[in-house]
C-alpha cells in the first residue's frame, strides 16, 4: 500500500495564514447566520451544471439508465461564492491498494486489479471540517481524477452542498448510437432552484451572485410569510393558531419558523381554518349566540369567545352541532333560511370534510368519522416517518415528503387530502419506513 498527501485551496494552493492561525480574522457565525449559509449550500445547482452519466442498458442498448452529477467545478464556484477563495481550503490523500479482486459481469469471471483511494478533507472556515472517501480502479487512465472529484463531492455533502443528487433515482431513456441520452431528462420540480438567485453577499459580507434564501426564496419573501401567517393567526384566534401551528411546525409562533415550504405549509393550513371560522360564524349567526354559549358551556370550554376554541375537531364539532341545531329549529318554524343552505355555500370552500379545498369524495356519501380518522392517522404516520428520515439523511421533512410521494401530493397540500389520496397517502409511509 502506498501513500501520499497534498493540501490543495481552491486553487490547489497552500490555506492562508488566516486559516492556519486558528481563524484569527473571522468570527465564528451566529447560529441564524449557519442557518443561512446551510440554505445557500443546499440549493441547487442551475440545470445547466447537471449532467446525466449512463450506468445500466438494456441487453439491445437502446435504452439506459442514467443519474445526475455536477462537475467539480459547480461546487467549487459555490464555494466560492459564498466564502471566497480564503474561507475554504481541501486536503487530499491518496492510497493505492494492490492485488484486489475485481469481479467481471456474469459469466466473465474475475481478475486481480490495483484500486485507487483519495480521502479528501474539506474545512470552511468557522464551519469546521468533513471528509469524503472517493475510489476507482487502477487501470482506468483518468482514476486519480475521478477518485479525487468523488471524494470531493462526498466531503461537500456533508456540508449540505450536492447531496440532493443522491436522492435522484436513475432514470431510463432512449440512447443513440454512442450510448449517450438522445434527450436530456428532465429533473422533478424539487430538484430545480425556485428561482433566480438574487443579489446579495457572501458569509464575509461580500457581494455575491447567490443571494437566495432557503429553498430559493428570498429573506425578504420569507419575512412576507410571517406576516401573513401572523397575521391569519390573529383572525382565526389564539387556540386554533397554536394548534395549526404546532401540528405544522412544532412551534407555537411562526416568528420561530424559518423554512418558506413550513410557512407555506402553515398558510394552507391557516386559511383552510380560516374558512371553517367563517362557516361557524355563519352557523352562529343563524343559531342564534345564546345557541353558541350554552354549547361552548356543553363542550367545557374555557369560554365562548373564538380564542376559546382548541383546535379543528372542536371548531368541526360546534359547527356541525349549530347548523344541525339550526336545520331542526327552521323545520320547526318553516323558515325559509337554515343552516343547510349555509353549510352548501362553505363546503365548496372549506372542503365537504373540513379540511378545505378538498375534492369531491368518490363516495356518494360523506365520509364517515372513521375515514376521516384513519385519514388523520396515516397522515400523522407520514409526518412521523419523514421527520425521522429527514434527521437521518440530513434533509428538510418537506423535502422528503415529496420524494416520498412521487408526485402524487405536495408537503404544502397534505392537510387539504381526502379519501381519494389515502392510497397515495399509505404507500408513501411504507417508502419511508424502508429507509433505514
Amino acid at each position: 500500500m502506498q501513500g501520499n498527501t497534498a493540501i490543495a485551496g481552491t486553487a490547489d494552493a497552500v490555506s492562508p495564514p488566516a486559516l492556519q492561525q486558528g481563524s484569527t480574522v473571522f468570527q465564528k457565525y451566529t447560529d441564524e447566520q449557519v442557518r443561512q449559509i446551510e440554505v445557500s449550500l443546499e440549493y441547487p445547482f442551475a440545470p445547466t451544471e447537471i449532467k446525466w452519466r449512463v450506468t445500466n442498458t438494456t441487453a439491445d442498448r437502446r435504452r439506459g439508465q442514467v443519474i445526475a452529477y455536477a462537475d467539480p467545478r459547480a461546487y467549487t464556484d459555490r464555494l466560492n461564492e459564498l466564502f471566497t477563495v480564503r474561507g475554504w481550503t481541501r486536503e487530499y490523500s491518496v492510497q493505492v491498494i494492490q492485488n484486489f479482486e475485481r469481479r467481471e459481469r456474469a459469466n466473465e469471471g474475475s481478475t486481480i486489479s490495483g484500486k485507487i483511494v483519495v480521502t479528501c478533507k474539506l474545512t470552511i472556515d468557522g464551519l469546521g471540517s468533513h471528509s469524503g472517501l472517493g475510489e476507482e480502479w487502477a487501470d482506468n487512465e483518468n482514476a486519480g481524477t475521478s477518485a479525487e472529484a468523488q471524494a470531493f463531492k462526498r466531503a461537500c455533502s456533508c456540508f449540505g452542498l450536492g447531496r440532493y443528487l443522491y436522492d435522484l433515482d436513475g432514470i431510463w431513456v432512449d440512447l443513440d448510437e454512442r450510448r449517450q441520452p438522445v434527450s436530456k431528462p428532465r429533473l422533478p420540480e424539487w430538484a430545480l432552484p425556485k428561482r433566480k438567485p438574487a443579489g446579495g453577499t457572501n458569509a464575509h459580507g461580500e457581494a455575491n451572485r447567490n443571494g437566495c434564501g432557503q429553498n430559493g426564496v428570498a429573506p425578504a419573501d420569507v419575512t412576507t410569510l410571517k406576516a401573513r401567517a401572523k397575521s391569519l393567526c390573529e383572525q382565526v384566534g389564539l387556540g386554533l393558531a397554536r394548534s395549526a401551528t404546532k401540528m405544522i411546525a412544532a412551534t407555537e409562533s411562526p416568528d420561530k419558523i424559518s423554512d418558506p415550504a413550513v410557512l407555506k405549509a402553515l398558510l394552507a393550513k391557516l386559511e383552510d381554518t380560516l374558512r371553517g371560522v367563517e362557516r361557524l360564524r355563519a352557523a352562529t349567526a343563524v343559531a342564534g349566540p345564546t345557541s353558541f354559549s350554552q354549547l361552548c358551556q356543553q363542550m367545557n370550554l374555557a369560554g365562548d369567545g373564538l380564542d376559546d376554541v382548541p383546535d379543528r375537531r372542536t371548531l368541526r364539532q360546534l359547527i356541525e352541532a349549530l347548523e344541525n341545531g339550526a336545520d331542526t329549529a327552521s323545520r320547526q318554524n318553516g323558515s325559509g333560511r337554515s343552516a343547510h343552505a349555509l353549510r352548501n355555500g362553505h363546503d365548496a370552500a372549506y372542503g365537504a370534510n373540513g379540511h378545505g379545498n378538498e375534492r369531491p369524495s368518490t363516495s356518494a356519501t360523506r365520509p364517515t368519522r372513521e375515514e376521516i380518522k384513519l385519514l388523520g392517522a396515516t397522515r400523522g404516520d407520514l409526518i412521523r416517518e419523514a421527520q425521522r428520515v429527514a434527521k437521518l439523511r440530513g434533509i428538510k421533512v418537506s423535502a422528503v415528503v415529496d420524494r416520498a410521494a412521487k408526485g402524487a401530493f405536495r408537503f404544502t397540500n397534505l392537510q387539504r387530502l381526502t379519501l381519494d389520496d389515502l392510497p397515495a397517502l399509505k404507500a408513501a409511509v411504507e417508502i419511508l419506513r424502508q429507509v433505514g
